[in-house]
């Protein structure tokens, strides 16, 4: 995600201690569950690792502030989903902590191996531990606090694999999935229509790639611009006479429209496809009618949406269900964020109001 940056310097020294029992960083504490803490020095870490993942994510390279004012419902912004986001982030690991000991798991050794490399493999790239701690030192870390947040982390990973992994205690049930998919997802189509850019095409008239192999795109005329609006217009009167949708997009539709031939009941999206489609996409769909039409325009284009009712999950083919590429991570993070938000934890909300995701400064190096 998105903001400018605020370098928070917590302590010179910062240690955690023991890796199992209460890990305790020096700086004051963020939040506490029966005796174990996340501290500054932890909170830090998070705010600066998830901003810039979400940055990268969400924004590309676009305007900071006006991502974090943008509404992915109402009065809800970005800025408040991502910290949202880490809060809810730091009371998992913090409940983990404890359970790793309540269920008496342990570390393999690949596990720890896998820190130790990490961990190894950074020293090396900055050169030396004393000038990988000076880089740390700008988030109120050092290479020891570090390693034991990783630990923190793959305690977490450990907790939530015996919960609800392959042989979990509590795994994921069919009556769960289809609750979940009644309840966060949506069917549509759309036709797409260029009304600020266009695809540029050389001198055969075939689309031009950068290197990337994406479509490069220029600026419409204002003549072009007005054309295009005009169709946007007659596509809408067309559907308000009662045309088929499917028909008009066949016929209409600027979008590689192979890209979805293998939809013939209309697209699933989840409320979580932020990224792909874009908030002011899914909350428009989400505030659409069965049958009902919105609008949305981006920095492309305008697509005019239809929703469609649900198939009952038991009818989603193989094919629709592998597209649903993220289905089974959304269905187990609604259930495990059920467990976790169950659990009292204490936060201490004088210390948190230190953290501002738009000024916090986000990671420069993303293998941290």
């Amino acid at each position: 995600m998105k903001r400018r940056f605020l370098c928070l310097i917590i302590a010179a020294a910062i240690m955690l201690g023991c890796f199992s029992g209460c890990g305790v960083v020096k700086g004051d504490t963020v939040m506490e569950y029966e005796g174990y803490k996340i501290t500054e020095a932890m909170y830090s870490y998070w705010m600066a690792r998830y901003k810039t993942i979400f940055l990268y994510t969400y924004n590309g390279s676009g305007d900071q502030t006006k991502f974090w004012n943008t509404e992915i419902s109402e009065g809800y912004t970005y800025d408040k989903f991502i910290t949202e986001y880490i809060n809810f982030y730091a009371k998992q690991v913090l409940v983990a902590m404890k359970l790793f000991d309540d269920y008496s798991l342990v570390f393999s050794e690949n596990v720890k191996q896998n820190i130790k490399d990490q961990v190894n493999a950074l020293i090396d790239s900055y050169g030396t531990k004393a000038e990988l701690n000076a880089y740390l030192a700008e988030y109120g870390l050092n290479v020891a606090t570090l390693e034991r947040i990783y630990y923190a982390q793959a305690k977490l990973t450990a907790v939530n694999d015996h919960l609800y992994g392959e042989n979990g205690i509590s795994k994921v049930t069919d009556a769960e999935r289809d609750n979940y998919y009644k309840a966060n997802y949506y069917c549509a189509e759309w036709i797409y229509v260029y009304t600020k850019v266009k695809l540029k095409t050389n001198e055969s008239g075939d689309y031009v790639t950068d290197s990337n192999g994406v479509y490069v795109t220029e600026e419409l005329t204002e003549a072009e611009k007005l054309a295009q609006k005009q169709k946007v217009d007659d596509i809408l009167e067309k559907i308000g006479a009662g045309e088929d949708f499917k028909a008009l997009k066949a016929k209409y539709s600027e979008e590689d429209q192979e890209k979805y031939a293998y939809y013939p009941d209309g697209v699933n999206i989840s409320a979580n496809d932020y990224g792909t489609y874009g908030a002011e996409f899914i909350k428009k769909l989400s505030e659409t009618e069965l049958g009902g039409i919105t609008l949305v325009e981006d920095e492309y284009a305008t697509f005019i949406i239809k929703r469609y009712p649900l198939k009952e999950f038991s009818e989603l083919t193989t094919q629709e269900k592998n597209i649903m590429v993220d289905f089974e991570t959304y269905v187990l993070d609604a259930k495990s964020e059920a467990y976790y938000k169950a659990a009292e934890v204490k936060e201490f909300s004088e210390v948190m109001a230190r953290f501002d995701i738009r000024e916090h400064k986000g990671l420069t190096n993303t293998n941290i």
